[in-house]
């Protein structure tokens, strides 16, 4: 494998930006092909014959995330070797570390985490879509290479929001311990434990309670009063 990624870094030509689908449908219907087939000699040579590694299709997906979807490492591999772009993003605003989180890889995120694929974006951040699918070794990896365990997608989710509404425990119990804000509010006005209350789920709901956690109707955005003046 290490010899097949060294023949695509030399091999690689300069002005591959300039290359458009249209103009290379033929050669990108093969590439598609050799990465649903996982086959990695294929996308060796059809990237030694001009192919752009950062091409795109319609709706924005690089051919790294095609290959991170379907969960073939080695082509992540030959790919990133030749210089595929990790943060692109697709018409949905997906990475191909978003993909890879949601669908918890671990050996996946690493690979792209050391390629130095960003943790932390706005929106839906790779925390979060591992939360909101329970992979605890997903979210624990990304804590630990930094990811803010707070931040807040579109709708107001964090990584405990999604975990609590998905009912995953071991994730709560990560979040929790890592220091995580039980009492932030989705857009919709509902914390982690209104989302426990609503899914029954009692375990959930008592981790939350014990960490300082109250629904969202408990909670005011109003600043506290000013103390009285001393007298």
């Amino acid at each position: 494998m290490k010899k097949h990624i060294r023949i695509v870094t030399l091999s690689l030509g300069l002005g591959l930006a300039a290359l458009t689908l249209p103009a290379h449908a033929g050669i990108y219907e093969d590439m598609l092909v050799a990465i649903k087939t996982g086959s990695t000699p294929d996308v060796i040579a059809i990237l030694n014959r001009g192919l752009d590694p950062n091409i795109v299709d319609r709706e924005g997906y690089t051919l790294l995330m095609l290959a991170v979807r379907d969960g073939d490492a080695d082509i992540v591999d030959v790919l990133l070797a030749a210089k595929a772009n990790p943060n692109a993003r697709n018409g949905h605003g997906d990475t191909a570390l978003r993909l890879a989180a949601f669908r918890g890889s671990l050996p996946m995120v690493e690979k792209l985490v050391k390629a130095r694929a960003l943790i932390n974006m706005p929106g839906w951040t790779p925390t979060i879509y591992a939360a909101f699918n329970g992979h605890e070794p997903v979210v624990k990896y990304l804590l630990d290479n930094g990811a803010l365990i707070d931040a807040q997608a579109d709708n107001g989710f964090t990584a405990l929001i999604a975990a609590a509404r998905g009912g995953h425990e071991e994730v709560v119990k990560l979040l929790l311990k890592r220091g995580a804000n039980p009492n932030i509010k989705s857009q919709a006005g509902d914390t982690a434990i209104d989302f426990a209350l609503r899914a029954k789920n009692t375990n959930i709901y008592d981790r939350l309670l014990a960490a300082g956690g109250l629904s969202g109707q408990a909670i005011t955005d109003q600043p506290p009063p000013s103390p009285a003046p001393a007298k």
